[in-house]
């Protein structure tokens, strides 16, 4: 029986030897693996990183044109608009001057005889002005005579 405990007490230290010789293997073979793992997620990482940076500055490039693509219209009609306001108001300006220039004219014209009455008179429709019977003649002959409304 001696020889089978010595044989069972070698088979248990062979076994024990095998058990920590393969948990040595199976650790060194996961060690590698760990390190294989953590250097592919390592990469992995820096390529994922610089793909959302170029990623990152195309959309940045494509919100800039697309910004100015809508501000450059909207402030070339806005100058445009401004333009145009004061062209219309330098105009309005020059037409109201005008028409207070003429207002002043009709004033005058009202004072210096504005009522008088001017029509076409006979078959050659000659102008002609209707005059005040009551007002005296002047001239040598009496040609001349006041109008009338003046």
């Amino acid at each position: 029986m001696s020889e089978i405990s010595r044989l069972a007490t070698a088979f248990e230290q062979r076994s024990k030897a095998q058990a920590a010789d393969t948990e040595k293997a199976v650790r060194s073979a996961f060690e590698n693996y760990e390190d294989a793992l953590i250097e592919a997620l390592n990469e992995s990482e820096r390529k994922t990183s610089a793909a959302i940076r170029a990623q990152s500055r195309n959309l940045q490039r494509t919100a800039l044109r697309s910004w100015l693509a809508v501000t450059i219209p909207v402030c070339l009609s806005l100058l445009l608009g401004a333009g145009a306001i004061a062209a219309m108001s330098w105009y309005i300006t020059g037409q109201i001057n005008e028409i207070a220039s003429h207002n002043a004219t009709l004033e005058r014209l009202a004072q210096e005889g504005g009522a008088i009455q001017l029509t076409h008179c006979g078959e050659s429709r000659r102008l002609c002005a209707k005059i005040d019977p009551s007002a005296t003649a002047y001239g040598e002959n009496g040609e001349y005579r006041i109008l009338e409304g003046y």
